[in-house]
């Protein structure tokens, strides 16, 4: 019993003596941006129009391609209903889109999900309005250690200046293949993505402001 005890304990030993370097496997390439957050909208004016709540989060993680400054953003269907990969210029702690023209731009994953209602027959066409099809960060930041939450942690802040292009979404039908379908011997039809059209007198643009989420209860809104 003695002897297995110490070999234990010398295994401890051995993992807790381990280089951390291991620990490099979790970074990613946009790791100073990575996190979630808590925030507050207001409108250029300052005019405060959606208050901290726990509920409401934006996360900013890598993509696939794990690259430097291309990133998702999602608010997981809260506040702008978006999910939206970005490409930046500059670091965390100064950023903004590379190009906030909507031709520039990759669409808003929530704002292209099909309609529910299936098309009848092929070739079909159907246009539906859209909100904040796509969208572009003016200017943002990430600061390090830069807010005082409300339970008086020390954590990282962020402010973020977005634009949101709105207009109208085309989809088409298509056959679903055979092996898709409910019932083998009836043909069937889905939609898919046709085009996307910006109407310029939809724009809108808000503040973001708040920090990251610490996980504390005493921080909880």
């Amino acid at each position: 019993m003695k002897t297995l005890l110490y070999i234990l304990a010398v295994g401890f030993i051995g993992l807790t003596a381990c280089d951390d370097t291991e620990l490099e496997d979790w970074d990613s390439a946009v790791l100073d941006y990575s996190g979630t957050y808590l925030y507050q909208v207001s409108d250029l004016d300052g005019n405060l129009l959606v208050d901290y709540d726990n509920e409401d989060k934006l996360e900013f993680y890598n993509t696939s391609a794990d690259v430097a400054n291309e990133l998702w953003i999602d608010d997981h269907d809260k506040v702008f209903e978006l999910r939206s990969k970005f490409f930046f210029d500059g670091d965390a702690s100064s950023f903004a889109s590379k190009s906030i023209a909507f031709a520039d731009l990759t669409n808003n994953e929530k704002a292209i999900v099909v309609p529910e209602d299936k098309p009848l027959k092929l070739d079909t066409i159907t246009v539906v309005a859209r909100d904040y099809i796509r969208a572009a960060i003016v200017e943002g930041k990430i600061v390090k250690n830069g807010a005082t939450t409300i339970g008086e942690n020390i954590t990282d802040s962020l402010y973020v200046s977005i634009v949101l292009y709105s207009g109208t979404v085309s989809f088409k039908s298509e056959a679903v293949p055979v092996e898709y379908r409910s019932n083998p011997d009836k043909e069937e039809f889905q939609w898919v993505l046709d085009d996307v059209v910006y109407d310029a007198t939809k724009d809108d643009s808000y503040l973001i402001s708040g920090h990251r989420y610490t996980g504390f209860t005493e921080d909880d809104y």
